[in-house]
């Protein structure tokens, strides 16, 4: 998609060097990516780590049972 935008030069230059950037198609897409990714964290941040209603770990979960079968699974291959 063409656009037209005021950047600020002298920083898409040094974006353009720091990064090694032959274009500033490139520079400027990169930008974006790291925009995106760092708004994602902040909103992933913002939510509650916690379970509010139900169980954490589900009530069938059995962690033994899970590792004997994973050691059995590994002998098999060996």
């Amino acid at each position: 998609m063409k656009t037209t935008v005021e950047l600020d030069e002298k920083k898409l230059l040094r974006v353009m060097t720091l990064g090694g950037f032959a274009t500033r198609k490139e520079a400027i897409d990169y930008a974006l990516t790291e925009a995106e990714k760092k708004t994602r964290l902040k909103a992933l941040e913002e939510k509650p780590f916690y379970v509010s209603n139900g169980p954490v770990i589900a009530p069938g979960y059995d962690v033994i049972r899970l590792r004997r079968q994973e050691v059995k699974s590994r002998a098999r291959r060996h």
